[in-house]
């Protein structure tokens, strides 16, 4: 193979491998509307809205479709909508002779937006909440940017959570079969069962009956009677 060939197979394959890398250090987010069988009024649409505004956080974290595979639940627990008064404006009105002034106070109110979220990371509880005077998908995008913001400041807690989860749902190691004692051992008829434990060791299974018993050992049954070797069975 010439370099050339050589130096591009190994930046395709670094090309592969490193995008893959990457994502392991994205937080994981799952986006849920409520909790149980019913969601507030409205929960729905938001977390559409959230999970849609979280996609375009993508260089510091990622949307999972479940909450089994995610670092952080961002709960949609509800929103709601309340009046504030923005700005007072004052009038004056000059009577039709001119000779009075009377002022008029109009406040002027705009409607908020509040989205209510909570982060749910193991046995803790974060809420959070957004607004906007604009929109309910304003208010989710701002959202998504207090979570991306919370992911960062918690993203060395949130990946050895990962890492701790990881290593207790390991399969524990197998120890490996230690070895098979070669040494040569010899029965004979007339044994007790005292010299063939001591010529052969303890059986795999013993199996009496009345004056009868018989040891199973791998590859072979060493049968006795009245405690006296009679037969070996290989």
């Amino acid at each position: 193979m010439s370099f050339r060939r050589l130096s591009f197979a190994l930046l395709f394959a670094i090309g592969l491998i490193a995008p893959v890398a990457w994502s392991q250090t994205l937080i994981r987010v799952y986006v849920q509307a409520g909790s149980g069988d019913f969601a507030a009024n409205g929960a729905s649409d938001s977390a559409l809205d959230l999970r849609k505004a979280l996609l375009g956080k993508s260089q510091s974290l990622t949307v999972v479709d479940s909450a089994a595979d995610a670092d952080v639940v961002a709960r949609v627990d509800s929103r709601n909508v309340r009046k504030e008064t923005s700005a007072v404006n004052t009038y004056s009105n000059k009577s039709d002779d001119g000779k009075s002034t009377t002022k008029t106070t109009v406040p002027t109110v705009q409607t908020i937006n509040e989205l209510h979220v909570t982060l749910l990371v193991g046995n803790s509880e974060i809420p959070m909440q957004s607004e906007s005077s604009l929109s309910w998908r304003l208010a989710a995008s701002n959202m998504a940017s207090s979570i991306e913001h919370w992911t960062k400041e918690n993203s060395a807690k949130l990946m050895g959570r990962r890492g701790a989860a990881s290593a207790s749902q390991a399969p524990a190691a197998v120890a490996a079969p230690g070895p098979v004692a070669t040494q040569d051992a010899s029965i004979a008829p007339g044994m007790t069962e005292a010299d063939v434990l001591k010529a052969v060791g303890a059986p795999d299974k013993k199996v009496s009956f009345g004056s009868k018993a018989q040891w199973s050992y791998r590859g072979m049954q060493v049968v006795f009677e009245d405690g006296k070797v009679t037969d070996v069975k290989f």
